[in-house]
């Protein structure tokens, strides 16, 4: 049975750098003064598997506490659409191994294939990973790395996943779809000379580019990047942060008719000039850098914005002050809206 309804539910926590204030004392001419500096460093834990883990399990209360809301739709004939915004898995040091982002995948599929989530489609936020160059063995290639560190390949995608596969792997790999973010932004990595303990500094990121080399957003593959893919009959528009906010949708080639335009970010808001949907289309968006959520209904004009239902988090038994830098967050349940 096609949709008839979307109804956004928004995980609404703050996923940017820690900001830790140094105060050193100085002594001038002038007498004794304190100067402060502000710093930044990338919150989690020293194990990556813990790290994983502990925010995994967040994402399950979180979405657990979604589910139990009494403003759910629970109709056969309503999406229920969960968005995390980006940066929400990143690490301790700012990106994952390859081999840890695989462990994470894996994760967030399990949590989400019990048939009671078959009518709700996850937005893991964004994850970031990481590939760095080997370094030789030798005193001269190891004294070269660290008076010229090597340039981390780094790439920031989302993982979008239907729930509700069961154990049809199949089914649920059918029904995961992969968007990589494609414009870096000067506010995606922590620069090197504000950095604390360490970490992946913005200077020697190299962005990962997409497998489509093409104009065309259409994804030909589940997992080749680009930003517009189908699911259940709708059309999904995905933009992450700077890639919405440079319009990559609204100026990509042969654009199709788009349903609904998802937007998780850490650091924008919707740009109206840059919304890519049809008449009557949705747009839904999350920030975790305190620029807020919202679920639109777009018609010309106006654009329409909906209010939420706002709900807190529980997420006792995690760790929560060692992997986010402002809590838990909150969850916002917006109405179900009508598809075009």
């Amino acid at each position: 049975m096609p949709y008839k309804k979307v109804q956004f539910v928004a995980h609404l926590i703050f996923t940017g750098p820690d900001v830790v204030i140094e105060r050193e004392f100085v002594t001038s001419l002038f007498g004794k003064s304190v100067r402060t500096t502000a710093k930044q460093r990338y919150l989690g834990l020293d194990k990556p598997e813990d790290d994983i883990a502990e925010r995994v399990k967040l994402v399950g209360c979180a979405i657990d506490a979604a589910r139990a809301s009494t403003q759910i739709d629970t109709s056969d004939e309503t999406l229920k659409i969960f968005m995390m915004p980006e940066f929400f898995f990143r690490g301790k040091t700012g990106a994952y191994e390859m081999d840890d982002v695989q462990t994470l995948v894996d994760k967030l599929h399990a949590l989400v294939a019990d048939a009671k989530w078959k009518n709700w489609l996850f937005v893991f936020g964004t994850i970031v990973g990481k590939s760095e160059q080997v370094i030789g063995t030798s005193l001269l290639a190891q004294l070269i790395a660290k008076l010229f560190p090597p340039d981390t390949e780094a790439y920031n995608y989302s993982l979008i996943q239907k729930g509700g596969f069961g154990n049809d792997k199949e089914l649920g790999q059918r029904t995961a779809f992969a968007v990589l973010k494609e414009k870096k932004s000067g506010i995606d990595f922590i620069r090197a000379g504000t950095m604390k303990d360490g970490g992946i500094a913005l200077e020697r990121v190299k962005h990962l580019a997409p497998s489509n080399t093409t104009r065309s957003e259409s994804q030909r593959r589940n997992y080749d990047g680009s930003s517009v893919f189908t699911l259940d009959g709708l059309i999904f528009g995905f933009e992450i942060c700077l890639d919405h906010l440079v319009g990559r949708l609204r100026k990509s080639r042969n654009l199709a008719p788009i349903d609904v335009q998802l937007i998780p970010s850490c650091g924008a808001e919707v740009d109206p000039l840059n919304i890519a949907v049809k008449p009557g289309g949705l747009v839904l968006h999350c920030d975790g850098l305190g620029w807020g959520c919202d679920a639109q209904a777009v018609t010309l004009p106006p654009v329409v914005a909906v209010p939420a239902e706002i709900l807190p988090v529980n997420a006792v038994g995690v760790r929560v002050a060692d992997i986010f830098a402002r809590g838990a967050g909150d969850l916002h349940v917006f109405p179900a809206l009508a598809l075009p």
